[in-house]
């Protein structure tokens, strides 16, 4: 099993039903061919990170690659990995307000990425900041308790 993240610049402004209509078809075929993961819209850019069989990967990245909707794709992170990081998510989705000062705290560095300032040697790190933030929305654990204050 691979895991694969890039970030990618899209169409400018987006509609909330765009978003809707990619999301609605991703979910659908990734159900079906057995790929998870989570997509970020943010500043007009996508990063997303993708688990399943590689073939199956490579087959859907030469694809999104191929879709007139983004450009710019770089692939920041290709490794094999033992267990899903997002085993429930057929696509899980998040468009986080930049504004808000605690959302952009912990969404910044995906920003830096999608606006190519980061090396793609920091896929790792994004990797283990959108595992976690997979973990904190699956917890029942109330939410305070991840955060120092």
């Amino acid at each position: 099993m691979r895991q694969f993240l890039y970030v990618s610049h899209s169409l400018p402004d987006l509609s909330p039903s765009a978003l809707d209509a990619i999301l609605t078809v991703a979910r659908h075929n990734n159900a079906l061919c057995g790929v998870t993961g989570l997509l970020l819209y943010i500043d007009d850019g996508f990063l997303q990170m993708l688990e399943g069989e590689e073939r199956t990967l490579r087959e859907l990245y030469n694809r999104i690659a191929t879709d007139h909707r983004h450009w710019n794709m770089r692939l920041m992170l290709d490794r094999q990995i033992s267990a899903r990081a997002f085993p429930d998510w057929s696509m899980g989705f998040e468009r986080p307000c930049m504004d808000d000062p605690e959302t952009a705290g912990m969404f910044g560095v995906a920003r830096s990425a999608i606006h190519d300032q980061l090396s793609a040697n920091t896929g790792r790190v994004i990797a283990m900041m959108l595992q976690t933030f997979y973990r904190v929305q699956h917890s029942d654990l109330p939410l305070n308790l991840y955060y120092a204050g």
